[in-house]
């Protein structure tokens, strides 16, 4: 079995394979990585899925693609790294978007973003924010997806070390303002030119900036190829032959890498440009070729684009029939825009409203937390024996007390002091059960709410607190922590007394056993 850098370098492989027309040879690459993990959950596995994923999506296969996602998520879920869920929620959108299945594209939106906001890893955070960068221009949503990929620009870190990743999210940036560009053309009115020309000189500054980072060396020579292709799509206008001579060659390298939405999106641009220099049978043809070489599950705005170009060359003839279909093509255009600002608008209030909840989420447990043990406080305490009295549950109440708190503090200076309440605190933490409650009421008092309990709970839970503390007073190097001793007091509805008089029952129970034990 190979060791585990041999897997991470074949699954890095296989990652640039994917995505540069070799995702046949990457699929089958993974599918022998992943018999080799044998299905444990790991962080290469994780890995493994994704890229996975991403071959699937290359090769057009959305069902599989899908599957990948699920796969990768249950993994990024058992090992605790919220960054592959991040990754793979992207290509779930994207898939579900491009075969059209709609799907809940809001919520796998706020999820990814939400798991972004969790990754602890550089690299897969700096993965994630391509991944995201990627959903929202397939959504057309750029006002969301270029903020991603300069996000992106930014990070060194990567997962693999991957020789193109300083160049894919600057061709990223360069592919989506001339997407931009092109949707505001499509409108087809004339105050857009000024945002248009914007949009237009952004793909060319970063179609350069690509093409600086690029290095020298095998498998590069398709991300090299993209940045010629974006910076001669920006600069049809202004030098159409020249842009004519370098999309042609362009066309022709993509045919040979098997690229085949690269390839519609490149005999396009070559179409304009032809068009722009004055040859328009020759532009008519290359917008016919690049309609047949149009995948089915292409992005929907590579669609719109190849359609529309051949739209306007008929047009330019003059033929009333062209015309008329130029003008619906437009009307349709500007409902689609329409329909993508709502998009823009519903998507943004979901992160808003996300981000509003984390925030309140985090106030109410912020206003409920002791800040030095990270306990619930008075306020908690309050609100569940509120709870308990209205709903009539029968609780128990063990009242805590740490003796000679003051003389620690005195001894040895309120740092310590401290450093032994939150000892006390973890410590009734790890013995109380998760649905108890567990406060520090003030000072060195403590208290847990048993909620549910039965008959024996109370005193078998004081038991396990005081044993724990007396392991931990004679294991202890910590002259402070070695005098840990606890008083404790307990109260229950079950033996009649009300809800309201538990604590003060509790606490008297707490004294006696305080007096017992001097």
């Amino acid at each position: 079995m190979a060791t585990g850098g041999a897997l991470t370098a074949r699954i890095a492989a296989a990652m640039t394979l994917a995505q540069t027309g070799g995702h046949a040879t990457a699929a089958a690459e993974i599918e022998a990585v992943r018999a080799e993990l044998g299905g444990v959950p790991s962080y290469q596995l994780a890995a493994a899925e994704y890229v996975r994923g991403v071959a699937a999506h290359h090769a057009s296969d959305a069902d599989e693609a899908i599957k990948a996602v699920d796969d990768c998520i249950a993994v990024a879920k058992a090992i605790d790294e919220p960054g592959w869920e991040a990754n793979a929620l992207p290509i779930r959108i994207i898939n579900l978007a491009r075969s059209g299945r709609g799907g809940d594209t809001v919520k796998d939106l706020v999820a990814a973003e939400h798991a972004l906001k969790r990754t602890r890893d550089d690299g897969l955070t700096a993965w994630a924010h391509t991944g995201l960068g990627y959903a929202y221009d397939v959504l057309r949503l750029y006002e969301l997806c270029i903020p991603h990929y300069e996000l992106a620009t930014r990070l060194d870190a990567d997962v693999f070390e991957l020789a193109e990743s300083l160049a894919i999210d600057r061709l990223n940036l360069a592919e989506t303002y001339l997407r931009w560009a092109h949707e505001l053309e499509r409108l087809g009115d004339p105050s857009c030119q000024r945002e248009i020309q914007e949009r237009r000189a952004s793909a060319a500054y970063w179609a350069r900036a690509a093409e600086r980072v690029i290095v020298d060396g095998e498998g590069q020579e398709f991300w090299r190829l993209s940045a010629r292709l974006w910076l001669a799509a920006a600069a049809t206008d202004e030098d159409p032959a020249q842009a004519v001579a370098e999309l042609k060659e362009c066309r022709d390298e993509i045919s040979k890498l098997g690229e085949t939405e690269r390839l519609a999106i490149a005999g396009t641009y070559l179409a304009r440009a032809l068009e722009a220099d004055g040859k328009h049978d020759e532009a008519k043809a290359a917008a016919d070729r690049a309609a047949d070489d149009l995948i089915p599950l292409a992005d929907p705005a590579t669609h719109v684009l190849v359609l529309q170009t051949r739209a306007e060359l008929a047009a330019s003839t003059g033929g009333p029939g062209a015309v008329a279909g130029l003008a619906y093509a437009r009307s349709v255009a500007r409902g689609w825009w329409k329909e993508r600002q709502r998009a823009l608008n519903a998507v943004r209030h979901a992160l808003a409203t996300h981000d509003l909840s984390q925030r309140h989420d985090a106030e109410w447990h912020a206003a409920r937390q002791d800040p030095l043990t990270g306990i619930g406080n008075r306020r908690a305490l309050d609100e569940r024996l509120t709870a308990a009295r209205d709903s009539g549950r029968a609780v128990t109440v063990l009242a805590i007390d740490v003796d000679d708190l003051k003389v620690v503090n005195d001894t040895y200076g309120h740092a310590c002091g401290d450093e032994l309440l939150q000892v006390v605190a973890n410590l009734l933490v790890e013995q109380a059960r998760a649905t108890d409650a567990v406060i520090r009421s003030g000072g060195d008092e403590f208290i847990v709410v048993l909620d549910q309990p039965d008959a024996k709970g109370g005193a078998q839970l004081a038991l396990r607190i005081r044993t724990a503390a007396a392991a931990i007073a004679a294991s202890t190097a910590k002259p402070w922590l070695g005098r840990l001793g606890l008083s404790i007091g307990y109260a229950a509805t079950a033996e009649g007394v009300a809800v309201d008089q538990l604590i003060a029952t509790a606490d008297r129970r707490l004294y006696d056993d305080k007096r017992r034990r001097r």
